[in-house]
């Protein structure tokens, strides 16, 4: 369902292609879902479950706020790089879907909310407000959804220097800010990818 949708459309997504592409009968189908915007939802709520899950957890791993984030904003941008077509289902059709799987899109981006907003807590940190996170995730998403619509997917990981700059500057000032300029794509992605990496 989810590739049909990125490929298509979520209006233009028809139940026969899921059918073709699953060998689901349509009596099954039925009898499962009930309809399209069901079927939708719940692989919007698996697939969206798992990435956020992947893009938290690399965040954990790290060492510091800062480091976290970048990296879970390297993961975040590398999925969508490589699954333009997930990253399309799940990030703009899903506008269209609405229901239960906007529903789930909201609840999703309140966890990245709070992980972000961890950040007032660091030392260094400057004050900040309730709305400091909630317009730094609301940017990331803005600024990929902007290069998945332009079809500049293959590319989106050139947005990681900025991005990092903009959530640094709003919780740790513009000195800071600017250092995260400085990381390219290329410098965060190698932990990731060769743990063993020093």
């Amino acid at each position: 369902m989810l590739l049909s949708v990125g490929a298509h459309g979520y209006d233009r997504a028809t139940v026969q292609e899921v059918l073709e592409r699953s060998g689901m009968s349509r009596d099954r189908f039925q009898r499962r879902f009930g309809g399209k915007q069901a079927c939708f939802a719940e692989a919007y709520e698996m697939a969206a479950e798992r990435l956020c899950a992947e893009v938290l957890e690399a965040g954990r791993r790290a060492e510091s706020w800062r480091a976290g984030f970048r990296a879970a904003l390297v993961r975040l941008l590398k999925t969508v790089a490589e699954q333009p077509l997930l990253a399309k289902a799940l990030l703009i059709e899903v506008r269209a879907a609405r229901g239960e799987a906007w529903a789930k899109h909201q609840q999703l981006i309140e966890r990245f909310v709070h992980a972000v907003d961890v950040a007032k807590d660091e030392p260094g940190a400057c004050p900040t407000t309730a709305l400091t996170a909630q317009f730094v995730v609301g940017a990331i998403e803005e600024s990929i959804l902007t290069e998945i619509a332009a079809g500049r997917t293959a590319t989106v990981e050139r947005l990681l220097p900025d991005l990092a700059h903009l959530a640094v500057l709003n919780y740790f000032g513009e000195d800071e800010a600017w250092l995260e300029l400085s990381s390219s794509p290329e410098r965060v992605l190698r932990p990731l990818d060769s743990p063993d990496t020093e």
